[in-house]
């Protein structure tokens, strides 16, 4: 069985050391470290080469979106799961423009996050429903958008014929 190398990242240690505890208790998954900042998570993962990051958005010295994308340029095969209380489009959009596979609100149950992380693994996108409704009318939102500007210029087309 393959065993998921984690890195923790989160500003908030009782915090890290539960979701230790939770993913240490998988057969599936190791937690090869943690960092409180940004920063460090840079630096842990370039060491460490975890198959996993999940992080939160918030932190010191640099947030999570910003280490998520500096990770990303390192590490272009790491998955990247931000775990966030921000319920918030931007960061949203910020997180998965970054590079992030996901973006999960911590009021999640353990059970829920450890199968949504399991599906990132898998290519998956690890979107807590709420956030996955909201990208989805984004999505729509551009696709009106475009349509509407792709029918003006067919209608422009028209008028030089």
């Amino acid at each position: 069985m393959t065993r998921y190398r984690v890195l923790l990242a989160d500003d908030h240690a009782l915090f890290r050391e539960g979701l230790a505890g939770i993913i240490a208790s998988q057969p599936d998954m190791e937690v090869v470290g943690e960092a409180s900042d940004g920063l460090e998570a840079v630096v842990k993962a370039e060491a460490l080469r975890p198959d996993l990051v999940l992080m939160d958005v918030q932190m010191p010295a640099l947030d999570g979106i910003g280490a998520a994308r500096q990770v990303r340029e390192k590490l272009p095969d790491a998955i990247i799961v931000m775990l966030t209380v921000r319920d918030d489009d931007e960061k949203l959009f910020e997180a998965l423009k970054s590079g992030a596979q996901g973006y999960l609100l911590k009021d999640i149950h353990s059970k829920e996050m450890l199968a949504m992380l399991r599906g990132a693994l898998k290519g998956e996108a690890a979107l807590s429903p709420r956030m996955a409704g909201r990208v989805l009318k984004e999505f729509r939102r551009i696709g009106t958008r475009l349509s509407a500007h792709s029918w003006e210029e067919e209608s422009d087309d028209e008028l030089v014929d």
